[in-house]
């Protein structure tokens, strides 16, 4: 078959269409992997969207996708308590890995190379997977010496990101009752509510975007915006 693969009908004989070679088959899965790879991730970042896109796999559905209002925004790794603005974020870290040692959670990890040559190195979390525990004297800001996370003022809260919910996923905005998120959030008031017959609702003033809700939602339907 001169190294051509070939399509087969259901009864197993070869149908008469077009080769498809090797390479484009390999092309094929590869993208159909890195699409469900992506949807399995709880925080997206644009270079893993065009990673995604460049392969020919269209982006999966039902996420938050551009700018977010308020501050937010949907693809940008969340950054530990006490990280400066972005740009300034990454002028300043070292990649040192202080940070992801000092962690009393184990939840802080290097970005890896899915995320560009950019972002590979600087630390970042999952929140929807391992939330943070915004642990007594924010350790990992301490730790850092290079003024990318700096402890914040005495009486103010250290803020990594907000909670983010798809109201099209939630069980109560289907009327299927449900508060895991509610009583999940350890803020205090609790910054996440469901008003009878409505979606789960984020009070964007009071969630740190520790993650806990988003880890505990059975509907995937919550997701983190890093903070800008």
């Amino acid at each position: 078959m001169t190294g051509a693969l070939y399509a087969r009908t259901a009864s197993g004989m070869k149908a008469e269409e077009d080769p498809c070679t090797r390479r484009e088959l390999l092309a094929t899965a590869f993208g159909q992997a890195a699409a469900a790879g992506a949807s399995l991730l709880s925080g997206y970042t644009e270079p893993l969207r065009e990673a995604v896109l460049a392969a020919g796999a269209p982006w999966p559905a039902g996420r938050p996708s551009g700018p977010a209002p308020g501050g937010f925004l949907s693809y940008a790794p969340v950054r530990p308590p006490g990280a400066v603005a972005e740009d300034r974020f990454l002028e300043l870290c070292a990649r040192c890995g202080s940070c992801v040692r000092a962690c009393p959670g184990l939840v802080i990890r290097k970005a890896g190379p899915e995320y560009g040559a950019r972002l590979e190195g600087s630390p970042m979390l999952l929140p929807a997977e391992d939330p943070c525990l915004f642990c007594e004297g924010l350790p990992c800001a301490a730790a850092c010496g290079t003024g990318a996370l700096v402890p914040p003022p005495a009486g103010s809260r250290a803020r990594i990101g907000l909670a983010v919910v798809d109201a099209a996923r939630c069980f109560s905005g289907q009327g299927q009752p449900c508060a895991h998120c509610v009583k999940a959030c350890p803020a205090r008031p609790r910054a996440v509510s469901v008003p009878a017959g409505s979606s789960a609702l984020v009070d964007a003033a009071a969630c740190l975007g520790c993650g806990v809700c988003a880890q505990g939602c059975p509907a995937d339907a919550i997701t983190i915006r890093a903070m800008r």
